[in-house]
């Protein structure tokens, strides 16, 4: 499965997953916002890259009626944060899932904004691009905020990419399926603790606990293998339950970890330094568009994005 057909499945209402729950907050608020403020009172939108359809909440907030159109290559839906009003709000909703950047399923000079959180980087922007100047109408724009090779999002993605320990992840579940399989041939949990493989495996588990688990320290504790771990040892509490849900316990963490950490080297790979926004402004500019601009885009005093801005 698509790595972030997993994440958005999960209900997350953006690409920050639970650390903005309820709709983007700070400088990527406060950015798309400005963008909304400047449209027309009726207005249509699209989203590429829309995740759960990321920016419909502001959009819905802000008065403005129309049209609002999510894109996405990933499996998605709108989030409940995403639907809160929108029936009473004037926007008709359409949303494109699995659908990719490179094709959009839209009419020519139909749009007049295109924009992306996060989102339409992960496309072959030749081609995407392209069809972000067929869909737009004359007079419209381009805004995106696209991951800088500097940001502090670059650099999560890079501890947490780096923090992964793949040997120690199988060992984790293989210890657990292999506890799994002396489960199915016992009676009852309680029986696990006289069997030497099961005892076994639960030492590995143990030893694994505390390396993960003990130190707290934002500064120095491994955040990706503590989660991993704080999970694992929630297997101790299905230990009851059928073999096919064990199973599905297992495996549903082994994916999202996997999954998990592609995402991080998809997030670091797609990252642009200056000399990449300059080459993005060229792209633009030969096809067509006009008042193109690249700038960093800041929250407190760090790099978040580059905001690529455009008109047709």
């Amino acid at each position: 499965m698509n790595p972030w057909s997993l994440f958005w499945r999960q209900g997350h209402s953006t690409t920050f997953g639970p650390y903005y729950k309820q709709g983007y907050e700070g400088a990527v608020a406060d950015w798309w916002k400005s963008v909304l403020a400047d449209l027309p009172p009726e207005v249509s939108v699209m989203e590429v890259g829309c995740g759960n359809c990321s920016l419909l909440p502001d959009m819905v907030k802000s008065g403005l009626k129309g049209k609002y159109i999510g894109v996405d290559l990933a499996a998605v839906k709108p989030s409940n944060v995403a639907s809160e009003g929108l029936a009473d709000s004037g926007i008709e909703l359409v949303l494109h899932s699995e659908t990719p950047a490179e094709e959009l399923p839209e009419p020519d000079a139909s749009i007049d904004l295109f924009a992306s959180v996060f989102g339409i980087e992960y496309s072959n922007l030749d081609k995407s691009f392209s069809e972000a100047y067929r869909v737009l109408k004359s007079g419209g724009s381009l805004r995106a905020l696209l991951h800088h090779n500097q940001s502090v999002v670059t650099g999560m993605s890079k501890r947490a990419y780096d923090e992964f320990n793949a040997e120690d992840f199988r060992a984790v579940i293989n210890a657990l399926t292999a506890i799994s399989l002396v489960r199915d041939k016992v009676a009852s949990p309680s029986e696990l603790k006289s069997d030497a493989e099961a005892e076994k495996n639960r030492q590995i588990l143990n030893v694994f606990a505390e390396k993960y688990l003990s130190d707290t320290n934002p500064a120095t504790a491994n955040a990706t293998m503590f989660e991993l771990m704080t999970q694992a040892l929630g297997f101790f509490k299905v230990l009851g339950a059928s073999q096919a849900q064990r199973q599905d316990f297992i495996g549903g963490l082994a994916n999202e970890h996997l999954a998990s950490h592609e995402r991080f080297r998809q997030m670091m790979a797609v990252a642009f330094d200056s000399e990449g926004i300059d080459q993005l402004k060229s792209k633009l500019q030969a096809l067509g568009f006009a008042e193109v601009r690249g700038n960093e885009v800041m929250t407190d005093e760090n790099i978040l994005a580059w905001e690529l801005c455009a008109e047709k």
